[in-house]
């Protein structure tokens, strides 16, 4: 059956999920784009597409035809709306152990989005994450914090932060769904203190740690904005960055907290990418925090590249970008 279809009401038919693509397998449906890419090739350019739908999310290459020159195929790439659905139809191909799908007389369905009164909205949002028991564990973990004024320096900051539970943590790598950054928060807050109290005789100032764990991404919920059935990033999100709008939160919210204890607090938002990042870090609750940051995302994303795979199976990671295998 035509995957695009329309039905006697005018909404179109799906008869294919990102989860059902496999080799060889036609497709004709529509997908959320959730990122478009202009990408050099040998002889032209091509355009690389992240799209989704409510089973997960996939990789798709828009090669155009031999009638397209490299200027047609800028000009599609720029009119594709990430956040909106488009028609997407070509062939499924294995290439270096991942799934894509390649698409060329289809280009011409991504001159314009599908229309949105013609979609069923639940075929397309993405969300895994359990969202009432990620608030849960994160307030499970705040009460753990028994300085009064780092207590409501966490309150506040995330009170004052529209959209915290909502938007993604990532673009493309690691918990890039509705809800994935509260969901990486939590984990690093849990990782984080799990390895204070693993570690002998590292007395770790918990409190500090804690605030940073849960505060360290902040930044982060003021760079998305929902535009369709998904989320993409604003400008911030590379002309300023995460950590600098985080920080700037957490000085709106200091007068209630030790000075020190803030300075901690804030070294450790600023530090978090580790010796690789904007400041490096200096305390053991920094390293801590960074350790369980990256510990979360990197396990997320391996977890993600092998989905799908069978006992015996490898192939490249497209999040990881590194050889994943099921045993």
């Amino acid at each position: 059956m035509d995957g695009f279809c329309k039905s006697g009401d005018p909404v179109f038919e799906k008869t294919v999920f990102v989860e059902e693509i496999s080799g060889g397998v036609q497709v004709d449906a529509p997908f959320v784009v959730d990122a478009v890419e202009l990408r050099e090739k040998r002889d032209g350019k091509y355009i690389l597409l992240n799209i989704s739908d409510k089973t997960g999310r996939g990789t798709c290459k828009v090669w155009g035809t031999s009638s397209h020159d490299v200027r047609q195929i800028e000009a599609f790439c720029h009119a594709i709306q990430p956040g909106e659905v488009y028609r997407i139809q070509g062939y499924a191909k294995e290439f270096n152990g991942t799934c894509e799908v390649n698409v060329n007389d289809g280009i011409t369905h991504l001159a314009d989005p599908v229309q949105e009164d013609l979609l069923d909205p639940s075929w397309f949002v993405y969300a895994p994450a359990d969202g009432d028991g990620v608030r849960r564990g994160l307030g499970r973990m705040a009460a753990q914090i028994e300085d009064s004024g780092i207590s409501s320096l966490v309150s506040r900051v995330m009170n004052d932060t529209p959209g915290f539970f909502e938007v993604p943590a990532a673009k493309h790598r690691h918990h890039a769904y509705t809800g994935g950054l509260a969901e990486h928060t939590l984990e690093t807050a849990e990782i984080a203190a799990n390895l204070a109290g693993t570690i002998c005789r590292a007395e770790m100032d918990t409190d500090v740690l804690l605030a940073g764990a849960l505060l360290h991404d902040i930044g982060k919920a003021s760079c998305f904005r929902r535009r369709g059935f998904s989320f993409v990033a604003l400008p911030e999100y590379t002309l300023v960055g995460h950590t600098a709008i985080g920080a700037a939160a957490l000085l709106r919210h200091s007068a209630d907290v030790n000075p020190s204890r803030f300075a901690h607090i804030l070294h450790i938002l600023m530090s978090h990418h580790g010796p690789h990042g904007e400041v490096q870090p200096r305390t053991p609750e920094a390293w801590g925090v960074h350790f369980a940051d990256n510990a979360s995302a990197t396990l997320r994303s391996i977890c993600d590249d092998v989905t799908g795979l069978r006992p015996g199976e490898e192939r490249q990671g497209a999040r990881t970008r590194q050889p994943v295998y099921r045993f």
